[in-house]
């Protein structure tokens, strides 16, 4: 029988590489472990840091608007809205604390609290997949242990100034609803003489009834009197337009907000207002930053005008609103701008004025000017107004073309509504798309209808209002 040699035996390495994989392998476990470990703990951490900044805004700002309400009432808004944000499950409070006048409770583990502050702490668990074999997995050895804390401001009584930009153009005084177009255009079509006394039947000179007063007339004919005669033609007729719907809009926002600035129930905020709108250039109504009855004489002041330089208008308005103050005075507010407008940029001359022209087989209509001067909402701008704090809400009210006129001279047959939807006729407008992205996040609204203008006034605003609560940090 062959003896086993001890220096064969341990020149033998043919087994090595099994022993090495397994090791390497264990090790390749471990790590992938704690990466996916490490990922969900960051993941949970930023998640949990989010509810819990959502559960102090929602606290300080159920503070503002009900000052009595007892710290065990707002601490179980906290834990609601905790619970609900948190995905993961297992949030829960580790302190909390309401430093205002009525809760007083001021001292947290930092010492004391600045008044009129909310400070939240919060804790959760992962679940640990080394079981104890990292530090990470926490005195349980299964679980991983994320922690958040916010601090948020209650603004009691802030100023707010809230500034109107409205398009007083002529595309804003088409009718209201279809039966308002219906009857503004069955009025023209017997009234023409009246309409346009140098242009009597049979309506030479490139008039084409029943175009409906805001037309685009050959060769820019179109004078500002005769936009402010087509609103009294309107009225005459017993239409409403959209220019009527957006005024009455406006000044119902006016006292929905002195109401609501008078109710006990509401955070005691000073509201100041600029009204404003353009056509050719910026218009200025009232005094700068006054007050609610000052506003809604303001508005009533505001008329209709003809072209809509929205580039000039904007650049104006940048230079006019400035920069956002912190809210302490009337010196420096926090400024919120809402513009009401269907974004398209176009002048009734200039509109004929094409730097080429071409097919537009998106619309199967042959020729399209280019490079007119329809286009959208100067991006930049937007940009401008953002960088410098303001909020910028943009209410859009869609373009509703005037198509009476022959298409063969029309403007928007031409110019405009290959700018509108570049794509076709069923295509995405590229204009709701520029005002979208104007718009301070979550601060855009389409009015669909002429009822939802209102809608749209209040809704943007009274966001405004209650995010004037701020995280401290």
């Amino acid at each position: 029988m062959p003896r086993l040699s001890i220096r064969r035996f341990a020149q033998d390495t043919r087994a090595n590489v099994a022993i090495t994989f397994a090791l390497v392998g264990v090790i390749l476990i471990v790590l992938t472990f704690m990466a996916v470990d490490i990922s969900d703990a960051f993941a949970a951490k930023n998640a949990l840091q989010d509810a819990t900044d959502a559960a102090s805004l929602a606290v300080a700002t159920e503070v503002a608007k009900n000052p009595g309400e007892s710290e065990a009432q707002l601490q179980v808004l906290a834990n609601g809205m905790l619970k609900a944000d948190f995905q993961q499950g297992g949030a829960s409070l580790s302190a909390f604390h309401v430093c205002a006048p009525v809760q007083n409770d001021c001292t947290d583990a930092q010492g004391q609290m600045q008044m009129n502050t909310v400070n939240l702490q919060t804790g959760a668990n992962v679940t640990c997949l080394l079981f104890g074999l990292s530090s990470l997995c926490g005195s349980s050895g299964a679980m991983i242990p994320v922690n958040a804390s916010t601090t948020t401001s209650i603004n009691f009584g802030v100023t707010l100034q809230v500034n109107l930009l409205m398009d007083s153009s002529a595309s804003m005084i088409v009718g209201a609803t279809q039966q308002d177009v219906t009857t503004i255009s069955n009025w023209v079509s017997a009234n023409w003489a009246q309409v346009k006394p140098g242009d009597p039947a049979p309506y030479t000179g490139g008039d084409n009834p029943p175009c409906a007063f805001a037309c685009h007339d050959v060769g820019g004919n179109t004078q500002p009197s005769d936009i402010a005669t087509g609103l009294t033609n309107a009225h005459t007729a017993g239409a409403t337009t959209r220019f009527d719907v957006m005024i009455q809009a406006a000044q119902g926002l006016i006292n929905h907000l002195q109401s609501e600035s008078q109710a006990a129930t509401g955070p005691q905020n000073t509201m100041v207002f600029n009204v404003m709108s353009f056509d050719t250039s910026l218009h200025s109504y009232g005094s700068p930053n006054t007050d609610f009855t000052g506003a809604l004489g303001a508005i009533g002041q505001v008329s209709p005008g003809l072209d809509t330089w929205m580039a000039a208008a904007m650049g104006q308005v940048i230079s006019q609103v400035g920069v956002n103050g912190n809210g302490t005075s009337a010196a420096s507010p926090f400024k919120f701008l809402i513009l009401v407008t269907d974004g398209l940029q176009s002048d009734r001359s200039n509109n004929w004025s094409c730097t080429s022209w071409g097919s537009d087989p998106a619309w199967s209509y042959n020729p399209t000017c280019y490079g007119g001067y329809a286009t959208s909402i100067n991006a930049s701008q937007c940009a401008q107004l953002k960088a410098n704090g303001v909020i910028l809400a943009v209410l859009e009210t869609p373009y509703v073309p005037l198509t009476g006129q022959d298409p063969n001279v029309s403007p928007y047959e031409k110019t405009v509504r290959h700018v509108i939807y570049p794509g076709g006729p069923s295509s995405p407008s590229a204009i709701s798309a520029a005002l979208s992205s104007c718009a301070s996040p979550g601060y855009y609204f389409q009015a669909a209808s002429s009822s939802q203008i209102a809608t749209g006034f209040t809704t943007l605003t009274d966001k405004f209002v209650n995010d004037t609560t701020r995280i401290v940090n």
